[in-house]
């Protein structure tokens, strides 16, 4: 594929299809493939400008993610999209056991031979905000901290009872983390905070988003610190 904006593996059904509906919204031809497409099938969406893969990963093991996932991953490098992203739901329900965004960050910094990988939840467009690392949602015209939603709290099975979305991920992984906070961002030294922590190698870089003026910013300073060959994001359809 020549010329490929994004590439993209949605950890579930709903949010691959979240996703493509955000790339089309902003005039992004895309395709969404249920498997992984043959050359020939491929070949057929030459035009398009950003191809997703949908998947399962929300509700699987990590064990499940070290095969499965891994695979999928090395099949979208394989694209040499500008970005390829792990699409999470906002609301970034997960756990150590079931649906590990610490573990598919691995997985993911691994395949891509990366040292840092950014990580945006926020999309304002959803109701969905972060502000200085923790998590925020609406429910019925009302905000809540996400370890206070009274859905996403009570989740069946990956229920959230942390809004600190690094002391959330520190249960799924060993990997470091820093911040690039909503103060940071919106100052003249947003993008030395990020050369600092990308430079340092620090494995994962959360940006926080909290309206559509920061959502531009944080993708700004994503793209500007991509690198050759594409880069790994993890995130919600914000990075969209």
């Amino acid at each position: 594929m020549q010329d490929l904006l994004l590439s993209y593996y949605g950890d579930d059904l709903t949010g691959s299809t979240d996703v493509m509906e955000a790339l089309e919204l902003g005039g992004v031809p895309t395709v969404l493939f249920m498997r992984r497409p043959d050359d020939a099938l491929l070949s057929r969406f030459a035009h398009c400008r950003a191809i997703g893969l949908a998947g399962t990963s929300r509700s699987e093991t990590p064990r499940w993610m070290d095969t499965y996932l891994r695979d999928a991953f090395a099949w979208l490098k394989t694209l040499n999209a500008a970005i390829c992203h792990y699409k999470v739901c906002s609301t970034f329900d997960s756990s150590p056991t079931i649906g590990s965004i610490g573990r598919a960050t691995e997985i993911g910094r691994s395949v891509f031979a990366q040292a840092s990988v950014p990580l945006l939840v926020g999309a304002p467009q959803l109701k969905r905000y972060t502000a200085f690392g923790h998590l925020f949602a609406a429910y019925r015209d009302q905000y809540f901290r996400i370890d206070r939603h009274p859905v996403m709290s009570r989740h069946p099975t990956t229920p959230m009872d942390e809004s600190d979305l690094l002391i959330h991920l520190s249960r799924q992984t060993a990997l470091s983390s820093g911040l690039v906070d909503l103060a940071t961002l919106q100052s003249a030294s947003r993008s030395a905070a990020f050369d600092r922590l990308t430079g340092n190698g620090t494995p994962i870089v959360l940006v926080d988003v909290d309206n559509l003026e920061t959502q531009a910013l944080a993708g700004k300073e994503i793209w500007r610190v991509r690198k050759p060959g594409g880069s790994f994001v993890v995130g919600s359809s914000g990075v969209e």
